[in-house]
């Protein structure tokens, strides 16, 4: 799975903040009160966990080489992957378990049209009443792909583009930009009517032109686009010179925060993780921080393991689908999930926000006793000057 690509979680009613809160801007009373309820909320779920988000990790197996990538996947299939029908065996006894049409699917790889008997697994996805969608690089969205995926009812599709070409081939491979090009070309000649994405992974040398990639997004008639900074995992960890500093994660969260005030389509937002502060909180993305894996979002590995998001280390890893059924695990396990008391040491246990933070998100951590691999807050913060 490429670095923090994935589909958007489904974001609760009780995580929306009214439109467009500005909450550096009302008085200090209000803002308490709005963090008040939105922290009595996610306690609730918290202890209540329902189950609304699972993500399926198909294969490791990619057709790309990003020069980012947080994770092993390459060219070739792990050994141990579970096949497409093993896969529609869990999705069967998870539907037999829960109710298949609260949960959303998110169908992930490395590629996921590289997996063979995916589209049985589409079928079956659709049969069984998920909604669903798939996180793909476009390479292998053709004509013929985009209709089939039409038939089958996708409701969601998220393709990867980071930057203009060349600067996005450069990135990711020879082709790429082209490649996301035809595959929504493919989609609207095909009548596609889900939700539509454009995720940008962003590193150093694409923040001066995350004007132009808006303008590319918008020609494409694209109608989300989401941005994320670029986790220091994987190949990014070795790459110093694609890792944005604390002024270049301002200078980010700035562009979406002016992005989101203007009329023009698409309107940018930032993923999930973290506390962002009182000036970007509920303006830069429509709900205020939280990180719900383990609590309402489930991920079940190419191998069988069981977890929640696929970017997680391996120390959350919860059970294996060989051994355990769903259900169980989910019902009786993930409490490293639902409490995180864990979190509070070192510099987030001092931090005087903790509370409307809580640690920021799961996959910022090894386990249970590192330090999270950055703070958004702080590095935002300190590149205000």
């Amino acid at each position: 799975m490429n670095n923090q690509t994935q589909l958007r979680p489904n974001v609760p009613p009780w995580a929306h903040t009214p439109a467009q809160t500005d909450i550096e801007r009302v008085n200090s009373e209000e803002r308490d009160a709005i963090w008040d309820e939105h922290i009595r909320l996610r306690s609730q779920l918290f202890q209540e966990h329902p189950l609304d988000y699972l993500f399926l990790e198909v294969t490791r197996a990619c057709n790309l080489s990003c020069a980012y990538c947080g994770s092993t996947c390459g060219l070739k299939r792990q050994s141990e992957e579970l096949t497409a029908s093993e896969f529609i065996d869990v999705l069967r006894q998870i539907a037999k378990d829960f109710s298949a049409p609260d949960i959303m699917v998110a169908v992930t790889g490395g590629e996921p049209l590289t997996k063979p008997g995916i589209f049985d697994l589409f079928r079956e996805l659709q049969r069984l009443s998920f909604p669903y969608g798939m996180v793909s690089n476009g390479w292998l969205l053709t004509e013929e792909v985009a209709r089939k995926v039409v038939e089958l009812g996708m409701a969601s599709i998220t393709l990867s583009m980071d930057a203009p070409p060349p600067l996005n081939d450069r990135l990711r491979g020879e082709g790429t930009s082209q490649a996301v090009f035809k595959a929504v070309e493919s989609l609207h000649n095909a009548g596609f009517q889900g939700k539509l994405e454009i995720f940008s992974t962003i590193t150093k040398p694409a923040i001066p032109l995350l004007d132009q990639t808006r303008a590319i997004v918008s020609a494409m008639r694209v109608p989300f686009w989401r941005v994320s900074p670029v986790m220091p995992l994987g190949r990014a960890a070795r790459r110093a010179d694609l890792l944005p500093g604390p002024a270049e994660i301002r200078q980010i969260y700035e562009f979406v925060l002016a992005a989101r005030a203007d009329e023009y389509t698409p309107a940018p937002e930032t993923c999930e993780e973290g506390y962002l502060g009182n000036r970007f909180e509920g303006n830069v993305r429509p709900y205020l921080c939280q990180c719900r894996a383990g609590v309402s979002i489930a991920g079940i590995l190419c191998d069988g393991r069981i977890g929640a998001c696929p970017e997680l280390s391996d120390s959350f890893v919860q059970g294996h689908i060989r051994e355990d059924r769903f259900s169980d695990v989910w019902r009786d396990r993930y409490q490293v999930f639902r409490d995180r008391s864990w979190m509070r040491k070192g510099q987030c246990g001092n931090c005087e926000q903790f509370r409307r933070c809580e640690g920021g998100s799961v996959h910022l951590y090894e386990n249970t006793q590192s330090d999270p691999h950055r703070c958004l807050y702080l590095l935002a913060k300190e590149g205000g000057g």
